[in-house]
């Protein structure tokens, strides 16, 4: 609301104490925002009855609604919500879905906030692993009528779409792979990754998107990168725009300036005087630098209506113990010619031994090694993907165990993380006993060692529960061995529901010993015999008879 009077230098200086206040020079007048009118009514009641009046009025008007929002964003669970206009809230967001799959319930609190947000956005900044894109896709379900732009890191482009089909089948859904690709302009869904924005801004603006997602949402923390422009460009022809992150906005203001402009821009018009005032501004002699945080509880007042955060701890009681998740991912360009190659010799060896009447044996020998040889170049592919992920995670304050297989897979990440100046421990095949314990125990216990980078040298019996995460970049033959390494952190002592991530390299070798693994698995639990094991060289026996039919 502009709160306008006569110039009044006393009632000015109480209306400047107001957070979030800002002076519209078009309007000459005071730009409050809705939570904080009613302070707004006193600062001006003893000079300007009139105007406090009005300005009660209209805050009367905004209160329910305003109410509901408050308590949706605050609150954990739909237990915790008990005023009549959250609970109703809540009601009318439960009778509106018509999903053919269910929501947590907290996923249903988060869609119902959405849906309350008096702003023209919101942030979902929920921890990883509770569901902040179903959340977005349930949201958007209530919204046929409009379509939308979903704004992506590369590595996530085909979960995206993948996830779309499968909460919101009725939408088309287009993936833009590259700078050449045809955008279809009657798409209800079209799913970009970020460093494709730039160079596809106008045709993407041709598509008059009327929500804009954008995941991963710091991607857009640096204003001049071109990236940023495009998406504030696409940002700001929408008529909502939601964000998504894991990171604590608290922790790291600056990064989440671009978005909460797209979300309030009369609020927080100005980059340079969110520096000063909430990123602990100072100039070192050359330069300002905004590199901290400031003025953090007025700062989380004034985004509490449009934001909305819950931990693993938060909604325990409502997760199972432990839930797999699958990553789709495509083959990075620089490894796709290798891949390529090496799976077009692999090919034509299994159709040798489909013809071959004499040394069949050392043949089908032949195909196990170049299989082993395609499998080692699927990890390399996925270990460069990973990095996203990892990051992810870690920024989110969430410690993770990163389960490879070859050797410089592993390397290929830890100087990842040494480059990052993450903090990790490593165990593999090559490490010595006396030396493993240890590193366990730093990871237990070291604040600071984020990461747990280990193969299956990480046998039965070892915790690793300071973590709840598990990333697997490559997959073993046999569910059993992957179970028990997803057991170093699934075990007594863990205060957390776990999520296991396996990471999936779509139409490649990856894609079907996944299909194998994961049928042996539901077998082994059809069975209920979970320690039972299953032959490596079965599988990779079957694959190879999958691969010649």
């Amino acid at each position: 609301m502009i709160v306008k009077f006569p110039y009044n230098q006393e009632v000015i200086e109480r209306i400047k104490a107001i957070p979030g206040r800002q002076w519209v020079p078009d309007e000459r007048g005071w730009d409050i925002p809705d939570r904080y009118l009613y302070r707004a009514a006193e600062a001006v009641d003893s000079y300007y009855p009139n105007v406090a009046e009005t300005i009660r009025i209209y805050a009367s008007r905004l209160a329910p609604k305003q109410s509901a929002v408050e308590e949706l964003s605050s609150a954990i669970t739909p237990d915790t919500v008990v005023t009549a206009v959250g609970v109703k809230a809540l009601k009318d967001i439960k009778e509106q879905l018509q999903l053919e799959y269910e929501l947590f319930p907290y996923q249903e609190l988060g869609v119902a906030f959405l849906e309350t947000v008096p702003t023209r956005g919101a942030i979902i900044a929920d921890a990883p692993g509770l569901g902040k894109t179903i959340q977005a896709l349930a949201w958007m379900s209530l919204h046929p009528e409009l379509s939308a732009i979903i704004v992506v890191p590369a590595s996530v482009k085909l979960n995206w779409a993948r996830e779309t089909n499968k909460w919101i089948p009725d939408r088309s859904v287009q993936v833009i792979m590259s700078g050449k690709d045809e955008i279809d302009l009657s798409a209800d869904v079209t799913v970009v990754n970020y460093d494709l924005l730039w160079k596809l801004k106008d045709k993407l603006g041709e598509l008059q998107a009327e929500i804009a997602i954008f995941d991963e949402c710091t991607y857009l923390k640096e204003a001049k990168a071109k990236r940023t422009k495009a998406a504030i460009f696409l940002g700001k022809l929408a008529k909502y725009v939601i964000g998504l992150s894991g990171t604590p906005i608290i922790n790291r203001p600056l990064e989440f300036f671009n978005m909460l402009n797209l979300i309030e821009p009369n609020q927080f018009p100005s980059w340079f005087k969110f520096g000063l005032r909430y990123c602990n501004g100072e100039h070192n002699g050359y330069g300002w630098q905004f590199n901290g945080a400031s003025n953090t509880q007025e700062l989380q007042s004034l985004i509490k209506p449009f934001i909305i955060r819950r931990k693993k701890e938060d909604v325990l009681t409502e997760l199972p113990p432990k839930r797999r998740e699958m990553l789709h991912i495509e083959m990075p360009g620089n490894i796709r010619s290798d891949y390529i190659a090496a799976e077009t010799d692999l090919m034509t060896t299994v159709r040798i031994i489909q013809t071959s009447q004499e040394d069949a044996n050392d043949i089908h020998n032949h195909a196990l090694s170049k299989l082993g040889l395609l499998r080692h170049l699927v990890g390399l592919a996925k270990a460069e993907v990973a990095k996203d992920y990892v990051k992810n995670l870690i920024q989110a304050g969430e410690k993770l165990l990163v389960f490879g297989h070859h050797h410089d897979v592993l390397d290929y990440l830890e100087d990842f993380l040494k480059k990052e100046k993450i903090g990790y421990e490593r165990v593999d095949g090559t490490t010595a006993n006396k030396l493993r314990q240890p590193a366990v125990d730093r990871f237990q216990e070291d604040e600071d060692k984020l990461v747990f980078l280990t193969s299956t040298a990480m046998g039965m019996g070892v915790t690793l529960t300071a973590a709840s995460n598990a990333l697997f970049v490559e997959r073993q033959w046999s569910p059993a061995i992957e179970e028990q390494m997803e057991d170093r952190i699934h075990r007594i002592g863990q205060q957390k529901a776990c999520t296991i991530w396996y990471m999936q390299l779509e139409s490649t070798i990856d894609e079907r010993m996944a299909t194998l693994v994961e049928s042996k698995r539901e077998l082994l639990s059809t069975l209920l015999d979970k320690d039972t094991n299953v032959d490596n060289t079965s599988i990779m026996q079957e694959l190879l008879a999958d691969l010649a039919r």
